[in-house]
């Protein structure tokens, strides 16, 4: 999948270069693999598949409470 939107929203790595992680089609049937980052290139998005997760950054929640709302 190459499309921008749904690269974002998949709040994985993207990534410039693929090693050590593999395209799906070096893989096919071996059963112990998901996907842990896109590859960017310059025509689009390539999803990266690998047997080590990639450590994804978490944001602080932005559930600021307001005292003087009503309601």
């Amino acid at each position: 999948m190459d499309n921008e939107l749904a690269v974002i929203g998949s709040e994985l790595p993207v990534l410039q270069a693929k090693e050590p992680y593999k395209y799906l089609k070096e893989i096919t049937g071996n059963g112990a693999y998901y996907q842990v980052a896109w590859q960017k290139l310059s025509d689009g998005y390539v999803v990266l598949y690998g047997t080590t997760s990639i450590p994804i950054r978490s944001l602080p929640t932005l559930n600021d409470i307001f005292e003087d709302e009503e309601g």
